[in-house]
């Protein structure tokens, strides 16, 4: 894991053979790029305002997946803290379905239209 967050905070800083060989191949790309040449020792964050996507895909989804991998332990540890809050002592009733549907709702940050599924479901009277 050493390489891999070495890789991520200074990504123009590491021993290329030492990295993936997948990545090794874009990284030698990357080191002769001559805008990235004058830049030394970027930081991820200053590096992603200089790497696009379509030129070096592989390091693109690389960063992609170590960034990813702190915000779905960050939703888990949530969604757990949500769980212990919904079944406090008061609420140890809910069944396993409603708590299920709790949760789901609690970790989505969609917006229902509350409106919409009211007058979806709304039956219509003849006159």
């Amino acid at each position: 894991m050493k390489t891999i967050f070495q890789l991520f905070a200074h990504p123009t800083a590491v021993t290329i053979e030492d990295q993936d060989p997948e990545l090794q191949m874009e990284l030698c790309e990357l080191r002769s790029d001559i805008l990235l040449s004058s830049k030394q020792n970027l930081t991820y964050r200053q590096f992603r305002n200089f790497v696009m996507p379509d030129k070096y895909p592989k390091l693109y989804n690389f960063a992609l997946q170590v960034t990813f991998m702190f915000g779905s332990t960050y939703i888990c540890e949530c969604a757990f803290s949500i769980m212990k809050m919904l079944k406090l002592k008061q609420r140890n009733r809910l069944s396993q379905e409603a708590l299920k549907f709790n949760l789901h709702i609690v970790t989505t940050e969609m917006e229902a239209d509350i409106v919409a599924l009211v007058n979806e479901h709304t039956a219509q009277c003849s006159h």
